[in-house]
């Protein structure tokens, strides 16, 4: 649908073809297009010129002589054209015959547009007007009291802003930019918000909105603003229609998920979900010690779970060991120890299908987690690959376990790696952000109950 830019964009194209052209004839082809009086709605227009545009929200107003004016909404994929050829093409629904001898064409694949004619006095007072909230990028310091109080609602936030009423223009496009920005979560409700938090998205919702306008709004799927006219602001859309690809910000997967039916993206880790972020994640090198820190954490009454052993157990299901067979190409079979050392090979020597198959085994760990994260309030999670897969924002605090190589060499060792070079090797891209507040670092060079007194320590 288009938004506010996409609008605005539509009445700087067309303002100038129509600015003192003269209405000789009107053809209406969907009757519930317009919804006014049918023929009073063409009975009025005819005679009358086109005086000037503009725009209230996704509404674009025609000013006409004696004080008329053409409401239009264009819903999905409403679009004007002014052309002296070929006037009636399959979608359209209405032609406006000009004194110069073109036309003012609207076509609707859809149908979902609408037009309703009134003047100038009654406008303000229309429900469909009347209702209209201040415009997104339009929004004064005075405005800020009023909003406050209409975003403090038991509704998330995705919500709020695509409601009219609030803040008008936006749609789910620049909805999902605007929150990006923000840094703020989709699923956040309202009432959730600080009023710094309402002052963030209104000052991001001016620039990105201004900012779309420059460059004519976005041309997404079959939406233009004009025949033959595309906007490029959606060259510069960093979240929207992203899913899947990594935030340019963190390098986690944009997520997708759907809110009041409409499909939403958003970084799960720069926009953290706080009612998600809480427990232990313990990670750290290979051999670290990790294992010992989540069975202590089990005996303090921990929920706890190891992404090795989900992951060993995700392998044995028949769809993703096909899959991982074919990334790979080769057999693989997590409980065939020589398969198993074949696939380690291949990852160890080809970092590109290495990282196909963390690429695809990551988010399914990852709705793992979470889904067991929801459902437990005390929880520690052993994830090795935290800082790799992106899954700090799951987390209140994470606790790194580090470790001298000589003792490291020792641990793999005792627990009867044969090759520790390369299981070195395999492990040599770890690595983490030490300035995150979240980490508490925990050496692990010393007896197991000098390590389990530093966990106590954190924990109290």
């Amino acid at each position: 649908m288009p938004e506010l830019p996409e609008v605005e964009t539509v009445k700087n194209i067309l303002e100038p073809l129509i600015i003192n052209k003269t209405i000789t004839k009107i053809d209406i082809f969907y009757d519930r297009l317009v919804q006014s009086d049918l023929n009073t709605f063409k009975n009025d227009l005819i005679g009358k010129t086109f005086l000037s545009m503009s725009r209230y929200g996704k509404y674009l107003f025609f000013n006409l002589s004696d004080d008329l004016i053409l409401i239009s909404h264009l819903r999905m994929e409403g679009k004007y054209r002014v052309t002296d050829k070929n006037f009636r093409i399959k979608s359209t629904s209405a032609i406006f015959y000009l004194d110069n001898g073109q036309a003012l064409c609207y076509d609707d694949t859809r149908k979902f547009g609408l037009m309703y004619l009134t003047n100038k006095s009654e406008i303000s007072s229309l429900p469909m007007i009347k209702k209209l909230g201040i415009e997104a990028n339009m929004v004064k310091e005075s405005d800020l009291p009023l909003l406050y109080k209409k975003f403090h609602k038991k509704k998330k936030i995705k919500e709020l802003l695509l409601d009219q009423t609030i803040l008008t223009g936006i749609g789910n496009i620049y909805a999902d930019e605007i929150l990006y920005s923000s840094k703020i979560n989709p699923f956040t409700e309202g009432i959730e918000l600080n009023n710094n938090d309402i002052k963030n998205i209104t000052k991001n919702a001016k620039i990105i909105l201004d900012k779309a306008i420059k460059a004519g709004g976005s041309t997404i799927h079959s939406f233009h603003p004009s025949e033959g006219v595309d906007g490029r602001f959606q060259e510069s859309l960093k979240c929207y229609g992203r899913a899947g690809e990594i935030c340019p910000r963190c390098g986690t997967t944009f997520h997708k998920t759907f809110i009041g039916g409409r499909g939403t993206t958003y970084c799960p880790n720069c926009q953290i979900d706080k009612k998600l972020e809480k427990g232990i994640a313990i990670t750290g090198p290979i051999g670290s010690g990790k294992s010992q820190v989540l069975n202590y954490l089990d005996s303090k009454n921990y929920f706890t779970l190891s992404a090795d052993t989900i992951i060993h157990q995700l392998y044995e299901d028949p769809a993703i060991k096909n899959k991982i067979s074919r990334i790979l190409q080769t057999d693989f079979d997590i409980n065939n120890p020589h398969k198993k050392a074949i696939a380690r090979d291949i990852m160890i020597n080809d970092i590109s299908k290495k990282k196909a198959v963390e690429n695809y085994i990551y988010p399914i760990l990852e709705n793992y987690l979470i889904e067991n994260i929801k459902t437990h309030n005390l929880v520690a999670y052993e994830i090795p690959l935290l800082f790799k897969a992106h899954f700090e924002y799951m987390f209140k605090t994470i606790f790194v376990i580090e470790i001298s190589k000589e003792k490291q060499i020792e641990n793999l060792k005792n627990r009867g790696e044969l090759d520790t070079n390369k299981m070195l090797k395999l492990n040599s891209d770890y690595h983490y952000d030490k300035t995150s507040n979240k980490i508490k670092i925990i050496e692990n060079n010393g007896t197991l109950a000098d390590l389990f007194e530093k966990i106590d320590c954190f924990l109290n």
